[in-house]
This record gives structure tokens, sequence and C-alpha cells, in this order.
């Protein structure tokens, strides 16, 4: 289930090994801190390390969205990132910016989604928030994108 442990830049490869070397139905790790600066070079860290395709799902959802009405979106998001997560499966898949999953018109619960997606394709997201005594936090509180799980069911590594 939900499994958290501050790490140092060297236990953050620890923390990759071990989603490689499982097979949980959920592949799925959240990289977790605070500071997008410090989640950009984890990011970039991961990427240059192991070669994984980084999907900038903020990016490509976006031009995604470009034409579709409003009232649609919500749909069509979805369907974009499970339809995009198949095509890139079985990964490894570095996801960042993953900003736009949050906007409240898109009524989409991400967490649900990127568990849902990591069943058939392994996940490692970079995440800005917090996770402190088994709640998983995004962004922070009055922010519009602010939102919190209990005992999320993803192993969670917060970065130091």
């Amino acid at each position: 289930m939900g499994q958290g442990a501050f790490v140092s830049e060297n236990s953050l490869h620890s923390a990759i090994h071990a989603l490689q070397s499982t097979s949980a139905y959920h592949q799925c790790l959240l990289l977790v801190h605070p500071s997008i600066r410090r989640l950009e070079q984890a990011a970039d860290e991961v990427h240059t390390r192991y070669g994984w395709l980084r999907l900038c799902i903020g990016l490509e959802l976006s031009t995604a969205l470009l034409t579709v009405p409003p009232p649609q979106r919500p749909w069509v998001a979805r369907q974009w990132f499970e339809t995009r997560m198949r095509e890139l499966a079985p990964g490894p898949l570095l996801c960042s910016e993953i900003d736009l999953l949050f906007e409240p018109t898109l009524d989409l619960d991400p967490l649900w989604l990127l568990r849902h997606c990591s069943r058939t394709t392994a996940l490692v997201v970079v995440w800005a928030g917090s996770y402190q005594d088994g709640v998983l936090a995004y962004a922070v509180p009055g922010h519009a994108h602010y939102r919190i799980w209990r005992q999320p069911s993803v192993t969670v590594t917060v970065l130091e």
C-alpha cells in the first residue's frame, strides 16, 4: 500500500530499482517534494541516468484539449491519458508537469488515473506536494489544485 520514505539522491535510485524489481499490481512511484525546482532536478537525473521517455503531461494534454469544447474536456482528458499510457506501455515512463490533471474543471482524480494506468505502464511521477503521516497532498492548502489522499495505494518517495 502507501509506503513513504525520505530519500537522498543515492536512495532515489534504490527506490527506482525496487519499482523495477517488483511485480506489484500497480507499478507507480511518486517522487514527492514541494519544490518544483527540486522535482525538475530529480526528473532530469532519472531521465539522464535511465534514458526513459519523459512525458510532459501538461504540454501534451493541453494541446489535445485546445479545440475541445469545455463541457467535453473532462471525458476527453481521461480518454487521452488512458490512451497515451497504453501507447507508451510497458514503460517505465517518467511523468512530469502533471498539474493540468488537477485542474478542477476537468473533474479528474489524478491519483486514481495514475494507479489505474500503472497496471499496464510502469510510472515514475514527479509530484509537487507532501507526504506525511500517511497523507499525500498535491500543492498547498488554498491553492486551486490542492488535494489530499489518506493512505494512497502507491509507493511514495519523499525527496530531500
